[in-house]
């Protein structure tokens, strides 16, 4: 009987907490998480929820902006059904029925094109649906429910070969794909909490139920003395089942943006699944000097390919946020 050999794990130092909020400075935090309340094999339903939090000189806190949303997902198609609680939902009935596996984000910017200029706070969750839908796809991989064989192979691996350093052709993830069908499934360390010690410096989350991935971000946005923007963002993919919640992805950036420009650009690779992915941090340098307006253009056409990682493209993508939230710093 031949058996697979799982490839390397990759950083395993999960982030403990948030820091506390600058003074003078607001807080962006979205979570998604795609649930299975019936199973595994039953019908997926994604959470989007957010908050913006202005933090004033002395740290006294001020909600400018929540959201939340339900959003039912036919898992065999992976389309949109509906936008539960959306108290705008009328804005998105073009997007019911969209698929989320290709072109959705096309669509949201299509659908709110004036929220896609603000970067309001349901328009980055709106954005950031597809990519959390195919993230859970973890959920039923890790029960074994996905096929591996042959004809797999044969479907899956021209399609994943070098859409990220972890996926290289010729890698040992891709090759045990190309050549056995089998696609690794990794593990990731404990997830700990991320709101000590600031739980107000959070939204509400509901509690993970079996199954669930959750995705989270946050983004501080504060100005320095000589009129830098000084960001800080962090990104967390974890998945929770009968055990404790475990993290998938996590990074951190730490940025400035002076003239609207990104002026510098740090990375942190905090938790990966594979040790070739860390090799992707990189590429995050192709970005300072870049607008903030165009960094979503920028990731979409260059930080792709088997020197990238598509989670901290994401991550970077989200920085354009910054537009939304740089105005009101310092303004309550």
């Amino acid at each position: 009987m031949t058996t697979t050999r799982q490839p390397r794990a990759g950083p395993r130092r999960a982030v403990a907490g948030t820091p506390p909020r600058p003074p003078a400075s607001v807080r962006r935090t979205t979570s998604i998480d795609v649930t299975r309340p019936r199973g595994l094999t039953g019908p997926v339903v994604a959470l989007l929820t957010g908050q913006d939090l202005a933090t004033d000189a002395d740290g006294g806190a001020t909600v400018v902006g929540r959201y939340s949303a339900e959003v039912p997902i036919d898992p065999g198609t992976a389309t949109a059904l509906g936008f539960a609680g959306d108290p705008g939902a009328a804005d998105l009935a073009d997007l019911v029925g969209a698929g989320l596996r290709s072109g959705f984000g096309r669509r949201v910017a299509a659908s709110l094109p004036r929220e896609a200029e603000a970067r309001t706070l349901r328009y980055s969750l709106l954005d950031d649906l597809a990519g959390a839908f195919l993230v859970s796809g973890y959920a039923p991989l890790r029960a074994g429910l996905l096929a591996a064989d042959a004809e797999t192979a044969k479907q899956l691996a021209p399609h994943q070969a070098d859409i990220c350093v972890g996926w290289a052709e010729g890698g040992p993830v891709h090759r045990a794909l190309a050549e056995r069908g089998h696609t690794a499934v990794p593990t990731g360390p404990p997830a700990p909490p991320l709101e000590r010690p600031d739980p107000a410096g959070w939204h509400p989350l509901p509690l993970l139920g079996p199954g669930t991935v959750r995705r989270r971000r946050r983004l501080d946005v504060t100005r320095a003395r000589e009129g830098r923007l000084l960001v800080q963002s962090h990104f967390r993919d974890s998945y929770a089942s009968d055990e404790p919640e475990m993290v998938m992805h996590e990074y951190e950036i730490d940025a400035a943006v002076a003239d609207d420009r990104i002026a510098r650009l740090d990375v942190e690779a905090r938790v990966l699944p594979w040790a070739a992915c860390p090799g992707a941090v990189a590429s995050a340098a192709r970005v300072v000097g870049v607008a903030v307006d165009d960094l979503a253009r920028v990731a979409r056409t260059e930080l792709v390919g088997p020197a990238t990682c598509t989670h901290l493209t994401s991550t970077i993508r989200s920085l354009v946020d910054v537009r939304a939230l740089a105005p009101l710093v310092g303004a309550r």
